[in-house]
């Protein structure tokens, strides 16, 4: 069992920043750490700009509702495609995202101790790795009892017998 549901990117700014001012970034260095085949975001990120992005510099799928506007006429090439062909299925995993904010909240708290902003940051970034190395030692965790409870192999056991040369650890 693989756990995948890591945070890879993060961007903790002092103001209430729309996401997308920092979906280039936040893109670029989760595609440094993992290759995805597809990014899937919510309406907000719904700009051509980083369909772009996703589809030709990453070479992944993006999966973005579009927004609804005044306007009913699509601009883009990527946006028009997602407008005739949009995978509800695939986008349903974002409730991934959600679930893992959801976690990190309940797990580490919603409020910050700190006063100064300086290590207010500090200590959303701390609530953060610790969820991944929580996750990662859950996936050590699952490796070793996976190992543990597999039976010894090359051992042929004539008489119910204890087998020789076997280490357990």
């Amino acid at each position: 069992m693989l756990i995948k549901k890591i945070i890879l990117g993060w961007k903790i700014s002092q103001k209430t920043d729309h996401d997308v001012k920092h979906a280039k970034t936040l893109i670029r260095q989760s595609n440094k750490l993992r290759k995805s085949q597809c990014y899937v975001m919510d309406k907000g990120y719904d700009s051509e700009e980083i369909h772009t992005l996703i589809r030709e510099e990453i070479k992944a799928d993006s999966i973005v509702p579009l927004r609804e506007r005044k306007r009913k006429r699509i601009n883009g090439k990527y946006r028009k495609q997602l407008k005739k062909q949009f995978d509800r299925i695939t986008y349903n995993r974002r409730n991934i995202v959600e679930t893992i904010i959801s976690v990190v909240k309940r797990k580490f708290g919603e409020t910050l101790r700190a006063r100064k902003v300086r290590n207010q940051v500090k200590e959303v970034k701390v609530k953060l790795i610790v969820y991944n190395i929580n996750k990662k030692v859950i996936e050590i965790i699952w490796i070793e009892l996976r190992i543990s409870t597999e039976p010894c192999k090359g051992h042929i056991l004539k008489d119910n017998s204890e087998p020789e040369n076997i280490q357990n650890f």
